[in-house]
C-alpha cells in the first residue's frame, strides 16, 4: 500500500453517528481513489439511486484485510489499528465499536458482499463525492475533470539569455554576458499536434484498464531564450491538453511539467550544448508525475541519490554546429553531465520485438562509460525491460523518443517492472539501425502480453509536430 493511502487513513476518522451515509448515483462510469481511476472497474450495483460496491475489492486497493463469517454473514476489515464491521441485511456499520447508519443495508450480490460506497469511503477515511457530468465517483481527492492542468501556468523570464549571437547549423546561440547557451528554436505545429493528441487519446481508448498519462515536455528555449526569439510552447501544450480532455476518457490524464521546470529554472535542468534536458530536469518532470499518481511513492529527494559528475561534455548541438563559430562558442561552456543512480537493485535487457524473443544485450539504467546523453538507459533501443526489487507489483510502460531516456531512469525506484518502448523503431520507423523497421508493435497487444498498470507517453516539440513521428505514434 502506498504512503498516500496511509496518509489518507490518518485524516479525520471521526464519523457522524446519525447522518445517513449514501451517495446518489446512476450507473457510474468511473471510480477514482485519491485522484487515480480504479481499474479494472469495481463490481457495483445501483439500487434506489444508491451505489453499492464490493467491500473486498476496495479493501484490496487500500491494503486492508477482510474476513467473512459465513455463519453470521458478517464482514470484518482491518487496516492498522482500525477495524470496521458490516453485516448482510444490516444498515449499520460498526467502526471503533460505534454504530453508524449507512442509510441502506449491506447485501449479497453475485458472489460478493456489497456495501454502500460512501460507507466504504468513510470506513477507510476517504470522503466520497459524485460528479454528475462525468458520471464519476471520487473517494478522497476530487479531480476537476474539466480543468486543464496547464491553467495558471507561469513561465519565468528571470533566467533568459537576452543576447542573441546567431544561428549556426540550425543551432541558435545566446549569451547572458557570462555564458553561451545553444538551443534549437522549435514551435509546435497546430495541425500535427492535433493529430498527435488524437493518437494519444486513441491509445487511451484502446487501454481502458490502464492509467494513461501524457507528458508534453518543452525545450530549453521556453525558459532561457530571449522573449523575441522564443515560441509559445506553453500555449501550444495547453491546446494539446485541452483537446485530450475533450475526449472525456476517464483513464487519460495530461501532466503539466512546464510549471515545475519553470520553478526550477535556476538549476541545471537543460544542457547548454545538447538539445535534451538533464537528468535533473527530467527528475522534476518525474516528481510531478509521481505527485499526481497515488499508486506510487513521491520521488525521493535528489540529494539522497548517489551521484557521478562527468565534466567537459559537448553534446548534440556542438555536433550540429560543427565547423562553425557557434560550435566554438558552445565549447567554451562545455556541460557537466550529472548522473543520478537508481536506489533500486535491477536487471535490464533490450529486445528487438514486443514479445522479448529477440535479445539484444543487457542494459544499465545509468551507464557512465557512454560519457554523453546515452548515459541514460544507454541511449535508444527498440524495447528495454528492467526488473527491480521494488516489490510493489506495479508495472509501467513508457512510450518515448530520446527525451524520454533521462525521464525513464527515475521509474526504476517506483515500479517492479519498467518497459521502455521507442516507437521510432517499429511499424516502418527506420531510426536506430536494429533491423526492427518491419516489426509490428501494437500497444494493446503488448498490454495483453505484460499487463502494465500505467502508461506514460512522453514527447517534445519535434515528436509532437513532425509528421513522421506523429504517424509512427499513431501506428502503436
Amino acid at each position: 500500500m502506498s504512503k498516500k493511502f496511509l496518509l489518507g487513513l490518518l485524516a479525520a476518522l471521526s464519523l457522524s453517528l446519525i447522518m445517513p451515509l449514501c451517495i446518489y448515483a446512476d450507473n457510474p462510469e468511473a471510480i477514482y481513489v485519491n485522484g487515480n481511476i480504479v481499474k479494472p472497474f469495481p463490481s457495483v450495483i445501483v439500487e434506489d439511486s444508491r451505489t453499492f460496491a464490493s467491500i473486498r475489492q476496495f479493501a484490496d486497493i487500500f491494503g486492508a484485510s477482510v474476513e467473512w463469517d459465513e455463519n453470521e454473514e458478517k464482514i470484518t476489515s482491518t487496516l492498522g489499528d482500525m477495524t470496521v464491521r458490516f453485516q448482510i441485511g444490516s444498515r449499520e456499520m460498526i467502526k471503533y465499536g460505534q454504530p453508524i447508519d449507512m442509510g441502506a443495508a449491506c447485501r449479497y450480490y453475485d458472489g460478493s458482499a456489497m456495501v454502500p460506497i460512501r460507507a466504504i469511503g468513510d470506513a477507510y477515511g476517504y470522503p466520497v463525492t459524485w460528479n454528475e457530468k462525468h458520471r464519476a465517483i471520487f473517494l478522497g481527492e476530487e479531480l476537476n475533470l474539466d480543468k486543464n492542468p496547464m491553467d495558471g501556468t507561469v513561465v519565468t523570464d528571470e533566467f533568459r539569455y537576452n543576447n542573441y549571437i546567431g544561428e549556426y547549423g540550425g543551432v541558435s546561440v545566446f549569451s547572458n554576458g557570462n555564458d553561451n547557451f545553444g538551443m534549437e528554436l522549435l514551435s509546435i505545429n497546430d495541425y500535427w499536434s492535433n493529430i498527435y493528441a488524437d493518437n494519444v487519446a486513441e491509445i487511451a481508448r484502446r487501454l481502458p484498464d490502464v492509467n494513461v498519462y501524457n507528458i508534453a515536455a518543452p525545450t530549453a528555449q521556453e525558459f532561457y531564450a530571449s522573449n523575441a526569439r522564443r515560441a509559445d510552447q506553453t500555449g501550444a501544450i495547453s491546446k494539446i491538453y485541452e483537446r485530450l480532455m475533450s475526449y472525456e476518457l476517464p483513464n487519460l490524464r495530461p501532466v503539466n511539467v512546464v510549471q515545475t521546470l519553470s520553478d526550477h529554472a535556476a538549476e541545471k535542468i537543460y544542457f547548454n550544448t545538447d538539445h535534451h534536458w538533464t537528468q535533473r530536469g527530467a527528475y522534476y518532470a518525474w516528481r510531478e508525475f509521481s505527485r499526481i499518481n497515488p499508486d506510487i511513492n513521491d520521488a525521493a529527494p535528489l540529494e539522497s541519490y548517489e551521484v557521478q559528475n562527468i565534466y567537459g561534455y559537448c553534446g548534440s548541438l556542438c555536433s550540429f554546429s560543427a565547423g562553425t563559430y557557434g560550435s566554438t562558442l558552445l565549447r567554451q561552456n562545455a556541460d557537466m553531465l550529472q548522473l543520478f543512480f537508481p536506489k533500486a537493485e535491477y536487471q535490464g535487457a533490450s529486445y528487438r520485438d514486443p514479445y522479448m524473443s529477440s535479445y539484444i544485450q543487457s542494459m544499465k539504467a545509468i551507464y557512465p562509460p557512454a560519457r554523453s546523453y546515452s548515459c541514460f538507459i544507454e541511449g535508444d533501443y527498440p524495447l528495454e525491460v528492467y526488473k527491480t526489487n521494488v516489490n510493489n507489483g506495479r508495472k509501467i510502460c513508457i512510450i518515448k523518443e530520446s527525451f524520454g531516456d533521462a525521464f525513464s531512469t527515475w521509474a526504476l525506484d517506483s515500479y517492479e517492472e519498467v518497459y521502455i518502448v521507442d516507437y521510432r523503431m517499429f511499424n516502418g520507423g527506420t531510426y536506430g539501425g536494429f533491423g526492427t523497421s518491419g516489426t509490428k508493435f501494437s500497444i494493446s497487444d503488448f498490454y495483453d502480453f505484460v499487463k502494465f498498470d500505467d502508461l506514460v507517453i512522453i514527447s517534445y516539440p519535434v515528436s509532437i509536430s513532425a509528421s513522421s513521428h506523429v504517424n509512427l505514434l499513431g501506428k502503436m
